[in-house]
């Protein structure tokens, strides 16, 4: 019968039982209770501090405030060397009001003479410009009987309506023995003709309308 010892009577080590060492080693109750009291320890630690800083604080501010006292004496003194510009006739009455010194100072109105403020003169107002110059009276419509002038054209200027009364004589005969007037009115020339009797003036604005060209008879 096989045993587990060898011939010297020592155990064989292959045949020893080997312990399961993926296990971690588990941890006895008294570590475990001593961790817990340590844990509990740190959490009150914590805690009595938070409410000792809360209280203090607390206390420190129900009590009245501290008043600050400012140093003695006054809180603006003039420097030795001031520097800056030294302005003519500058004085210390600045400096000594601001020290809190009582200046009683007072205006001399007997140095400088008092004068009236001179008014100043009014602008000369200006001449009204000279009335434009009156037009040019029309000139004059040749007397004749009624109904004896034939209105032609009204143009811009009597450049174009001498123009225009050469064109209509040259295409009318019956303006040849006419009489040529031109009658300014309002920014304009008017173009008439004027005939012996009331008869002639008619039938030539007749030959006029039937060749085309507008006419009437005036007067």
């Amino acid at each position: 019968m096989a045993t587990s010892r060898g011939v010297t009577g020592e155990p064989l080590p292959w045949l020893e039982p080997v312990e399961d060492e993926d296990e971690p080693p588990a941890l006895s109750a008294r570590k475990m209770l001593a961790a817990i009291v340590v844990v509990l320890l740190a959490a009150a630690l914590v805690a009595g501090t938070l409410y000792w800083l809360g209280k203090r604080q607390a206390d420190e501010g129900s009590g009245p405030p501290t008043l600050i006292k400012a140093e003695p004496g006054p809180y603006k003194i003039k420097p030795t060397d001031p520097g800056g510009i030294d302005v003519a006739g500058d004085s210390e009455t600045t400096f000594a009001t601001g020290a809190g010194q009582d200046v009683d100072g007072q205006l001399d109105l007997n140095a400088v003479p008092e004068a009236p403020i001179a008014k100043p003169k009014a602008a000369p107002k200006e001449e009204p410009a000279a009335a434009e110059a009156a037009p040019e009276a029309a000139a004059a419509v040749p007397a004749g009987p009624a109904g004896s002038t034939v209105q032609l054209g009204f143009y811009d200027n009597p450049a174009q309506a001498n123009a225009a009364w050469n064109s209509l004589a040259g295409r009318f005969p019956v303006l040849s023995g006419a009489t040529k007037i031109v009658v300014p009115y309002q920014k304009g020339q008017r173009l008439r003709a004027g005939f012996g009797s009331a008869e002639e003036a008619r039938q030539a604005c007749q030959l006029l309308k039937a060749a085309g060209d507008a006419c009437f008879v005036a007067r």
